[in-house]
């Protein structure tokens, strides 16, 4: 009786089983891809718009594509950094947006994967949203 037990029993856990297909192309489009992130970890209030320039750098590698149909050689994708900028008209504001995040892989950038760097006179003075949207005069993202 106790050997029929535990035969019912292990086939009972084994139908709790589940076999999951592994689908790449999903997993690939439900993940978040971070960019900038150490360079936006380094930046600091106060610095001026030139030191930020020097750690971000003038360019953001997002993937390697082959150079042409017929090349075995890959060519990086690249971005500028920073992605946009603008200058807050009437004021000595100065907002630049680094591409931080792919949340979506589909080709376009939205705002929610942008972090707005705000400048003062030049220099740092926060980062963000909230920051940015009482900043420009139409107080919504760009």
């Amino acid at each position: 009786m106790r050997c029929v037990s535990i035969i019912l029993l292990s086939l009972s856990l084994a139908g709790c089983a589940s076999s999951v297909v592994y689908n790449p192309m999903q997993a690939a489009t439900q993940q978040e891809i971070l960019l900038n992130e150490g360079g936006l970890k380094s930046v600091q209030n106060g610095m001026a718009m030139a030191q930020v320039h020097q750690i971000m750098g003038t360019g953001l590698v997002i993937g390697y594509a082959l150079d042409s149909p017929k090349s075995s050689d890959y060519k990086p994708m690249t971005v500028p950094n920073p992605y946009k900028s603008e200058a807050i008209k009437g004021t000595n504001y100065f907002i630049e947006y680094y591409l931080q995040a792919i949340r979506r892989p589909d080709g376009i950038v939205s705002d929610d994967e942008l972090m707005p760097l705000i400048y003062k006179d030049g220099n740092l003075i926060g980062r963000g949203w909230p920051l940015a949207n009482t900043i420009r005069p139409d107080h919504s993202p760009a």
